[in-house]
């Protein structure tokens, strides 16, 4: 049983790229959508919640400078980008409500090394993992 939409979820720091090629390679071996979302702190503007990023529609005027990174981070992939997407909110509830909206199967996260305590007692990861509706893959990160 293969996965059918592969959404990674990151942010823009020195582990990106690493993490936006494997998770399209995984995309790439499951012969699935693939699909990325992102805090974007250039839109804290907004209303909270999940959009989707439009390149072709998006006002010239408005230069987001993440936006651009992403762009330039997802063109090394060689693997067709599904949706675009950024949040501004609470993580957690704007992740699951993505997922249902665009049929995520696998969510894809980096996860640093750190000791058992800091895991389970003081992991920003540990409630959304708790409550998302589908598989989740972590990948180790330095």
């Amino acid at each position: 049983m293969g996965y059918k939409h592969v959404l990674l979820a990151l942010n823009l720091d020195e582990n990106a790229e690493y993490l936006v090629l494997k998770a399209a390679e995984l995309a790439r071996i499951h012969h699935a959508l693939f699909s990325v979302i992102h805090i974007d702190p250039d839109l804290g503007h907004l209303e909270q919640g999940v959009r989707e990023f439009d390149a072709v529609n998006i006002d010239d005027s408005e230069h987001y400078e993440s936006v651009a990174e992403m762009k330039r981070l997802l063109k090394g992939t060689n693997y067709p980008l599904y949706k675009h997407l950024f949040y501004t909110g609470y993580i957690e509830d704007q992740m699951a409500n993505a997922i249902k909206q665009y049929d995520v199967d696998l969510l894809v996260l980096g996860h640093h090394q750190s000791n058992i305590f800091r895991q389970f007692m003081l992991s920003l990861s540990e409630p959304l993992v708790r409550q998302m509706p589908c598989d989740i893959q972590l990948l180790k990160l330095k």
